[in-house]
């Protein structure tokens, strides 16, 4: 069933976030994000509301991946219930488990609080990651980055000079350090979620990020992402080994040096 404009939380108004909803930015597989024009004390112009769709109809299907080491964690806190006052909640970990209704639901919306958590914690350490404002259900409320004449465009879709790409490419890979110093990867990184707009970098999608604490395919993970990246600037001239780049943040990583 298509997410429509009511889908947006009631509260995101009533708590006056947002007065209007200027146009769809985009609907895909793992959700749908609106423009909505800001409440003048917000500070912002505009701001975006997403909203993740169901694992049935999102690219993720195999998403143990992503989810291994989550149940004890941060990502299934709060309204899904499996960690309440420092505790697993056996029941609804065995639900995770056993992918129950109960269990499924729990996953469901782990997916949409992991990435809002991510996102605060990343904002907070001075990440280039839109800043999380507010969470309800499976929506997000986000600072956006475009206009009134439409989105950010992603990086996939940007022409750049050579000596712009160099630099960029230099900032892609520092974020991915400073992801990993605060304990996140972000499991997904590629052109295709790195916004551009004035110059500027902003990386977005974060719910299948990992805990490299807690998920034994983080270094896979960490290699993938750069690999991803690398694989985009070969056309501008950068060559990078990222097995070695991967290998080289990790140790950094184990050690505390980063």
């Amino acid at each position: 069933m298509p997410v429509t404009e009511s889908d947006i939380p009631e509260v995101f108004f009533t708590d006056g976030w947002i007065t209007a909803v200027e146009y769809l930015v985009s609907s895909g597989k793992e959700g749908t994000v609106y423009c909505c024009r800001a409440a003048p004390h917000t500070g912002h112009d505009r701001l975006a509301v997403k909203i993740h769709r169901g694992r049935t109809q999102r690219s993720f299907k195999n998403d143990a991946i992503y989810l291994s080491g989550r149940v004890a964690g941060v990502s299934l806190t709060g309204s899904a219930g499996i960690k309440a006052s420092g505790k697993v909640d056996r029941r609804l970990a065995r639900a995770v488990a056993k992918r129950s209704r109960t269990g499924i639901a729990a996953i469901e919306q782990s997916w949409i609080t992991y990435e809002y958590q991510t996102m605060q914690a990343l904002h907070r350490a001075g990440a280039r990651v839109p800043q999380p404002l507010a969470q309800s259900g499976h929506a997000l409320l986000m600072e956006f980055l475009g206009d009134a004449e439409g989105p950010a465009p992603k990086l996939k879709h940007v022409s750049l000079e050579r000596d712009e790409a160099q630099a960029l490419f230099q900032i892609l890979m520092d974020e991915v350090r400073l992801w990993l110093a605060n304990d996140r990867i972000h499991g997904d990184l590629s052109p295709f979620n790195v916004l551009y707009w004035n110059g500027q970098a902003t990386l977005i999608d974060f719910p299948q990020a990992v805990n490299p604490w807690d998920n034994p395919d983080s270094q896979f993970l960490l290699e993938r992402d750069i690999r991803n990246v690398a694989t985009y600037f070969r056309e501008y001239g950068i060559a990078i080994d990222p097995a070695r780049m991967a290998d080289e943040l990790w140790r950094g990583f184990q050690w505390g040096s980063l």
